[in-house]
């Protein structure tokens, strides 16, 4: 009796062993597709797909803003206007979303690249280039530049709105966006009038 249970045991013990030889050696594309699908697909979707979704993630915009528009990228200063740049050489396309109203300082865009593009250098040119101040009578408080993959996102704002829309866009990414780069904006305190002209 014992030597059939013996005999049993070391059965089952190499049929074990065969099985987990199978998985490790079984096919390449199987594998492949079971770790292709841990991957999360950061960024799917058009521009305006992702913007609605980044917005329905945020909790600190209350303002009315208007649906996501293209960039037109064969104009320099529409180009420089929105996302500080001088050349679109290396961008597929891009979008803006601002306030219904002119006079809040406000401006969200999101670029995609071109396949090979320096998403890195991109984004510091973004960053270096926006005019915090591009509304003349009102600045932004902060801009900050950020990505995921090859879709860039620029966000300047009231900070604590830009710190929304930043962690927004993280959790959109499923946490795989990049630190955001930062830079303060000048306040209105900040702002050296002439002699001449005092506020009331």
């Amino acid at each position: 009796m014992k030597k059939l249970i013996c005999i049993i045991l070391a059965a089952a013990a190499i049929l074990s062993f065969a099985a987990c030889g199978k998985t490790e050696n079984g096919n390449p594309s199987e594998t492949a597709a079971t770790t292709d699908a841990q991957i999360p697909a950061a960024m799917s979707g058009t521009l305006e797909e992702i913007c609605t979704q980044l917005y329905a993630k945020t909790t600190k915009i209350e303002m009315n803003l208007g649906e996501p528009l293209e960039i037109d990228l064969s104009t320099p200063d529409t180009i420089s206007y929105y996302i500080g740049i001088s050349s679109a050489d290396s961008i597929e396309r891009a979008v803006f979303s601002e306030p219904l109203i002119g006079s809040i300082p406000y401006s969200m865009c999101l670029v995609k690249t071109k396949d090979g593009a320096d998403v890195d250098a991109l984004k510091n040119e973004i960053l270096n280039g926006v005019n915090l101040r591009k509304w003349i009578c009102v600045g932004a408080e902060k801009v900050a530049v950020m990505s995921c993959g090859n879709v860039i996102m620029m966000i300047m704002a009231q900070e604590e709105i830009v710190d929304d829309v930043c962690s927004a866009f993280t959790a959109l990414s499923e946490n795989t966006a990049s630190a955001p780069l930062t830079k303060a904006g000048e306040t209105d305190e900040d702002i050296q009038l002439p002699d001449e002209i005092t506020l009331g």
